[in-house]
């Protein structure tokens, strides 16, 4: 019984050292594993000509190591050191961010992180392209041009993408609307930084160095001469507030365009993509009608009138004080004199001269006067408006428009009020205000001409004294001529003091002229 139990322990322990054997002559094949291991390398905030470690297993079998990067590999013969634990090697100069490849004869191994360097006390720019245009390439000469990742142009655009790149040089397209100013470069790298350049980019822009011709016609081609005028995206006439950016032909030395109907006298200017604008030395000058005399003056209606001036070929129409529609055939019509029969029913005004392809109007300086017109009204001894607000008076209308300085239809001077008033607002008033309410006494009546332009002959007005909106004096427009009205301070309530006075549309819309207001 005894022999049987010693037997069975001997063949236990037998089991027992078969069994720590394998393990241990695995171990043992373990520790001598030919695979080559990358454990870690650095330091990560190496320069270019640094010595770099890398760390692991079997780092002997290593036939090179390759870094982001053109021309950034290093072969064998040139580690500074080789083990199976440790390998040294000189970072290159043309290494870059990214993970490094290890290579082996069993495979790559990659790092498992990125490799980084510092670079922004290293790199430097050296020179730079310092004039150039939109869509142009620029040269940039310098030191770890490849750790750049992005340029910032005038205006802040932004470029990520060069058309070549190297340790020493970047060639990158300046963009369409870049603006001249100094560059920010990005230099990328454990210690990024954005760097303004010393020298400036000026970016070219369009000239004008002529334009012809000068005077030009409205709706007639100009040709601009000058440099560089094909980066021209937009062309502004003074007076016109849309711009022009259709041209009729467009060159770098050349660019015609049509003057558009509105355009005035002044500078031109160029509009480049980056929006910055070019202007012309010299104004450009529309042609436009100029009346020097008109004659006879006053003159019947249905007789003669004879305008003499220059260009006044480009009058395509008059329009007269007190006529609806605009006279378009004339007696003659050359240059310098053009003659037109002052049609019925025109009241004492200056003439509108409307020019052709134009949407532009000429005004005569003086005034037309008809023979047998309206009698002159005798002074206010308080006057409220003529040619402008008196003793104290302030315009504070609510109509549609209103205009204290309207020359175009004159009772009597040389400005009277235009106010249009909107229907659809029901009640508007042309309001006067005193900025110290006037005494009446001594007064007895409040008197003002009005003359109702078409459709509103008949409506009423309401005569609003000191606020008193709820039984307001009325009177009715007369349409087509100037009618005085002179208003008793019984009908407005005898009031001790006048601060405001409202001339009140009923309900109507329509535009009156108000001329000659006053205390009698």
């Amino acid at each position: 019984m005894l022999q049987r139990i010693a037997n069975r322990l001997l063949l236990f322990f037998c089991f027992v050292s078969l069994a720590g054997l394998f393990v241990a002559c695995e171990k043992d094949k373990d520790l001598k594993s030919d695979k080559v291991q990358l454990l870690s390398f650095g330091p990560t905030g190496a320069k270019p000509g640094d010595t770099l470690r890398f760390v692991g297993t079997n780092l002997n079998q290593v036939t090179s190591i390759q870094f982001s990067g053109t021309n950034a590999t290093v072969a064998q013969n040139a580690f500074k050191q080789q083990s199976p634990e440790l390998i040294l090697v000189v970072v290159p100069q043309a290494a870059e961010k990214g993970y490094v490849t290890l290579k082996t004869s069993q495979g790559d191994i990659l790092s498992k992180t990125q490799f980084n360097l510092n670079v922004k006390t290293a790199a430097s720019i050296t020179g730079m392209t310092k004039q150039a245009r939109p869509g142009e390439n620029i040269t940039i000469n310098g030191n770890y041009l490849n750790w750049i990742k992005r340029i910032t142009f005038g205006t802040g655009k932004v470029v990520t993408t060069f058309a070549s790149q190297s340790l020493t040089q970047l060639v990158v397209r300046v963009p369409d609307d870049a603006q001249t100013a100094p560059l920010l470069v990005f230099i990328s790298g454990t210690d990024s930084a954005e760097v303004q350049t010393a020298d400036t980019l000026k970016v070219t822009l369009p000239v004008i160095s002529a334009l012809s011709p000068n005077p030009v016609k409205h709706q007639s081609n100009l040709t601009v001469t000058g440099t560089d005028l094909d980066l021209t995206r937009q062309v502004l006439f003074e007076g016109v507030s849309t711009p022009v950016t259709s041209f009729v032909s467009q060159s770098a030395t050349q660019l015609v365009v049509k003057v558009p109907a509105s355009a005035q006298k002044g500078k031109l200017n160029l509009v480049a993509a980056s929006g910055v604008k070019t202007s012309s030395a010299a104004d450009l000058d529309v042609l436009l009608p100029t009346i020097s005399l008109i004659a006879p003056n006053p003159i019947d209606t249905g007789a003669n009138l004879a305008l003499t001036g220059t260009n006044l070929d480009l009058v395509s129409s008059i329009s007269f004080v007190g006529v609806t529609n605009a006279v378009t055939g004339f007696v003659s019509q050359t240059p310098t004199q053009l003659v037109v029969k002052v049609p019925a029913g025109t009241l004492k005004g200056k003439l509108t001269l409307n020019v052709v392809n134009s949407t532009l109007t000429v005004t005569t300086a003086a005034d037309l006067q008809i023979n047998g017109g309206l009698p002159p009204l005798p002074d206010f001894t308080f006057p409220i408006y003529t040619d402008a607000l008196q003793n104290t008076f302030q315009d504070w209308s609510y109509t549609d428009t209103h205009d204290f300085n309207s020359t175009a239809n004159v009772r009597q001077g040389s400005k009277s009020i235009k106010a249009v008033y909107n229907a659809g607002n029901g009640y508007q008033g042309l309001t006067f205000h005193a900025g110290t309410a006037a005494s009446t006494a001594g007064y007895t009546r409040l008197e003002f001409s009005v003359f109702g332009e078409t459709g509103t002959a008949g409506k009423k007005i309401n005569v609003i004294v000191n606020g008193n909106y709820g039984s307001p004096y009325q009177v009715t427009i007369v349409g087509g001529e100037w009618t005085t009205y002179s208003v008793t301070m019984a009908n407005i309530g005898n009031p001790a003091t006048l601060g405001e006075i409202v001339l009140q549309s009923a309900g109507w819309g329509g535009t009156v002229h108000v001329d000659h207001v006053g205390l009698r």
